[in-house]
C-alpha cells in the first residue's frame, strides 16, 4: 500500500518551497501570488493531499474538532441534542466527534483523557459525571461545556439547558389543576441534578399535602416497563404517573397495555422531553418539550465567542412548554 501524500510530495510538484505549500494550507495564502496559489492547488488536487489535522492541532495547540461525550447514544432525546450540535458546529467551520460515557464514571474520565490528546477545541458534556478528573480539567481549562445536565456544585463552566426545577413545578400544578389523584413520579437517579431539580419542583408544584409515590429509576423504556408492570401487578388503581423522560413513558405503557388500562381512561400519563419519536409513534403523549434543535445553535455560539476571546455567557436557559395531549 503507497504512503499517503505529504507537503513535500505538493511542494516537490508544484515547484514551491514547502514554507510556501504550508502558508497556503494555514490560510496565508494572501501572502502567496495568484500563480503559485494555483500550482499549489493543482498540487494538492492531483496528489489526493489533504493537511493532516493532528499535526496541525500539536502547531496551534489546539484542533478544529468539538468531542461531545453523551451518556446513551440510544436515547433519542441525547440523538436529538447531538444533531443539534454538529449542524451547528458545521456552520463556524468545526466538526464534532460523538463518544458515549454510558453514564460510567470512569469511561468518561478515559474519554476526557483522549480528548486532551486529540487537543479539541472544546468539550461538550451532555449528562456530565462528577469526578475528581472532570474537576481538575475543569480548573485547568476553560473549553468545557455543560449541557442538559447542569454541573455539580462548586464546578463554574458554561450551561445550556432547560430550567429543571420550573418544568417539574409546571407539571405538578398541572396535575393540581386537573385533580389528578394517586399520583406517581418515576424519576430519573437522585445524585444527578437534572432528576433532583425536576422532581423537586414536581412536590413543590403538588404542595405538600400531595401524597406521591416515588420510584427512582434509570432513563430507560425497560425500567418504566419492569416499575409500572408491578405497580399494575398490585393495584386496579387509575394511577397519574410522571415520568423523568419520554423513554420511560413508552415503558410504562406497553405496561398498561399489557394489563388492559388504557390511556387517559385508566392512566394518567405525563412524559419529558418530547423526543421527534413523538410525532410518529406517541402523538397522544402529554410531556415537557425541551428544544433539542435549539441547544446547537447556543452552544456553537459558545465555542465561538471563545474563539474570539469573548467573555463567556454562564448559563444559557432554553424556554421549555408543556405540550398538552390526549394521555394528560
Amino acid at each position: 500500500m503507497s504512503k499517503p501524500p505529504t507537503i513535500r510530495d505538493v511542494a516537490r510538484l508544484s515547484g514551491v518551497s514547502t514554507a510556501t505549500v504550508s502558508r497556503y494550507f494555514s490560510g496565508k495564502a494572501d501572502a502567496l501570488s495568484p500563480n503559485k496559489i494555483e500550482s499549489v492547488r493543482r498540487a494538492a488536487s492531483a496528489l489526493g493531499y489533504t493537511p493532516s489535522e493532528i499535526g496541525r492541532s500539536l502547531r496551534l495547540s489546539q484542533s478544529r474538532v468539538v468531542m461531545m461525550l453523551v451518556p446513551d447514544a440510544t436515547n433519542h432525546f441525547t440523538a436529538d441534542v447531538a444533531v443539534s450540535v454538529e449542524s451547528a458546529l458545521k456552520e463556524i467551520g468545526l466538526s464534532m466527534v460523538l463518544a458515549n460515557t454510558g453514564d460510567n464514571g470512569s469511561q468518561q474520565d478515559r474519554l476526557l483523557a483522549d480528548a486532551q490528546g486529540l487537543r479539541v477545541r472544546a468539550i461538550v458534556l451532555q449528562g456530565a459525571i462528577d469526578t475528581p478528573r472532570l474537576r481538575e480539567l475543569v480548573a485547568r481549562q476553560n473549553n468545557l461545556i455543560f449541557v442538559n445536565r447542569r454541573p455539580a456544585q462548586g464546578i463554574v463552566a458554561p450551561y445550556v439547558g432547560i430550567d429543571n426545577f420550573q418544568a417539574g413545578f409546571a407539571v405538578g400544578r398541572h396535575f393540581v389543576a386537573r385533580g389528578y389523584s394517586n399520583v406517581v413520579a418515576l424519576h430519573g437517579p437522585r445524585h444527578y441534578s437534572g432528576s433532583t431539580a425536576c422532581l423537586d419542583g414536581f412536590l413543590a408544584g403538588l404542595g405538600e399535602e400531595a401524597d406521591v409515590l416515588l420510584f427512582e429509576r434509570e432513563y430507560s423504556m425497560q425500567a418504566g416497563y419492569d416499575c409500572a408492570s408491578k405497580l399494575f401487578g398490585e393495584s386496579r388503581k387509575k394511577y397519574s404517573i410522571f415520568c423523568a423522560n419520554d423513554m420511560i413513558a413508552y415503558g410504562v405503557y406497553r405496561a398498561a397495555l399489557e394489563h388492559n388500562i388504557q390511556v387517559p381512561n385508566d392512566l394518567v400519563l405525563f412524559g419529558f422531553d418530547d423526543n421527534r419519536l413523538n410525532e410518529w409513534l406517541a402523538p397522544w403523549l402529554t410531556t415537557v418539550r425541551v428544544p433539542a434543535l435549539e441547544f446547537g445553535p447556543a452552544v456553537a455560539e459558545l465555542i465561538a465567542n471563545a474563539m474570539l476571546g469573548e467573555p463567556q455567557a454562564t448559563n444559557v436557559i432554553l424556554p421549555f412548554t408543556l405540550q398538552l395531549r390526549q394521555s394528560a
